[in-house]
């Protein structure tokens, strides 16, 4: 039997995973080898997600199928916020991340979130078994996120349109497993690096609406960007890795 007869259509496909829908209920199908580690944390943080009524899918079981993981939870509504960025009307892409920051803004103010993975230390392993950083910027990178602040704010750490969806009424935030408690500047910062990959000015707008939104500097919000940046080299497409390598450079031409 395929997958598509066990659960329904494709909606959704990405790196590690494909979505599959059918009724009020969705499968995340993750790809064969993705670590069982992965899959149970991002089931543990849904589940707590939903005890503060979190604005995210409810999940409902773990599954295994042919050897390979997966969540079903409950199908998303609406339509993803990255639709209103594809006709590339200025006015309309403004409105659209206005709206972002402002839902961004307010998911960081969560403050129940003690059972979150630190930031910080998430941030630590990340570059630690980074294997494309060079001895020389790892330790760098490792001495710099020393120096960083601490924080309680809920970070979602990959927010963006593509993972946000809106019915008209309600918004469904997606893609749950990075989620941490941290400093709110970090999760801004990994926000940005998206936009860089899109256009600088689209960068810029973000940094400058969230930081009149929340009261963070733009100063803290940079401060991460290296850091980040090195977390995730080599975990983003090619085509993205010279951008990535710029902002580990401390090159203010992708800043």
């Amino acid at each position: 039997m395929t997958f598509e007869k066990m659960f329904g259509q494709i909606v959704g496909h990405g790196a590690q995973a494909t979505v599959y829908a059918r009724g009020e209920y969705a499968v995340k199908l993750y790809r064969d080898g993705y670590p069982k580690a992965n899959v149970f944390s991002e089931a543990f943080i849904m589940a707590n997600l939903e005890r503060v009524n979190f604005p995210a899918p409810k999940i409902h079981e773990i599954l295994l199928v042919n050897g390979r993981y997966g969540l079903r939870m409950d199908r998303v509504k609406g339509k993803m916020m990255a639709e209103k960025f594809r006709d590339r009307d200025p006015a309309r892409i403004k409105v659209a991340l206005n709206e972002l920051v402002e839902l961004q803004c307010r998911l960081q103010k969560y403050d129940k979130a003690s059972w979150a993975p630190d930031l910080k230390q998430r941030f630590h392993d990340d570059l630690e078994r980074n294997d494309r950083l060079s001895a020389d910027i790892k330790r760098k990178l490792l001495e710099e996120l020393g120096n960083l602040p601490d924080g309680q704010a809920l970070c979602h750490c990959d927010f963006h349109p593509d993972n946000v969806f809106f019915d008209g009424e309600n918004y469904t935030i997606i893609d749950l497993l990075q989620i941490s408690r941290g400093d709110p500047a970090a999760d801004a910062a990994c926000s940005y690096m998206v936009y860089s990959y899109s256009h600088l000015d689209l960068a810029e707008y973000y940094l400058n609406q969230y930081c009149a939104a929340s009261g963070i500097s733009r100063k803290c919000v940079r401060q991460w960007l290296r850091v980040y940046a090195g977390t995730i080299l080599g975990q983003m497409p090619e085509e993205f890795t010279p951008i990535i390598e710029r902002f580990i450079a401390g090159d203010e031409t992708a800043q």
